[in-house]
């Protein structure tokens, strides 16, 4: 679901990491302590007020081009890297570094929301039901069917600088993947240390998830196999929040 934000919203600059987690904190704390319970199956006036307040600060954030999450960016030939830079009881934030052609294998995310907003270049999101017809996916559906599942897109969204995405399982299954550009526009090129400078229409996303994924399932070989999300790097940028433990590598 491409979120769109209205033009009258404040965004204030700049905008740091270490403030958006900060901000964010607080956002999820607000609807925790009113009782809401934080999944796919959140209240629907308590979901409108924290998808608002969380869409405004991940549209802000990336607006503000700070960049400042260059620090913790890696890129790798074989395989787009995922980087845990904050992990809580109620969300998880993580760094998602793309290649041009890289792309995830179609998955779920159990119960949990999904929020991504795009720091740079252009990455391309491919949702899709179940051939059956059902809207989304339950873990029900998915075990009924030994795994397996054909599928059908629905809908294809190119997202840019600005973008902000939001997905749950009641929603659709989907792929993210980095748009190769013939011509990429400048402000979308970031620049890795480890091309000694050479600039290459690279992409990075930022993605809230809420609850943390413990689990998820992910299409390999005509099947949805249970799959334990990894991490490349896995960092604290708020103190006192301790990274999830999980292996060193993305599985999805």
């Amino acid at each position: 679901m491409q979120v769109s934000v209205p033009k009258h919203v404040f965004l204030s600059e700049p905008c740091h990491l270490r403030a958006l987690a900060s901000d964010l904190t607080a956002a999820f704390e607000v609807e925790r302590t009113r009782g809401a319970i934080l999944n796919n199956r959140q209240d629907i006036i308590s979901f409108k007020r924290l998808n608002d307040r969380v869409v405004d600060l991940l549209k802000g954030y990336s607006l503000a081009g700070n960049g400042d999450w260059r620090q913790y960016a890696a890129w790798n030939d074989q395989s787009y890297l995922r980087h845990l830079l904050l992990a809580t009881e109620e969300f998880e934030i993580m760094l998602l570094c793309w290649r041009p052609g890289q792309t995830s294998r179609v998955h779920t995310h159990a119960d949990s929301h999904c929020w991504f907003a795009v720091l740079a270049g252009e990455v391309r999101e491919t949702q899709y039901r179940p051939f059956a017809g059902e809207e989304g996916v339950s873990e029900a559906s998915l075990n009924a069917a030994g795994g397996a599942m054909d599928l059908v897109p629905t809908k294809i969204i190119n997202n840019s600088v600005g973008d902000v995405g939001y997905i749950n399982d009641r929603i659709a299954m989907h792929s993210v993947g980095c748009c190769p550009s013939e011509r990429p526009n400048p402000r979308q090129e970031v620049t890795s240390p480890e091309e000694n400078g050479m600039r290459t229409a690279l992409a990075c996303t930022l993605h809230i998830y809420s609850p943390p994924i413990r689990s998820a399932k992910a299409l390999e070989d005509g099947k949805f196999m249970a799959c334990i999300p990894g991490f490349f790097s896995r960092h604290c940028i708020l103190t006192g929040s301790d990274p999830i433990k999980h292996a060193a590598i993305a599985t999805a």
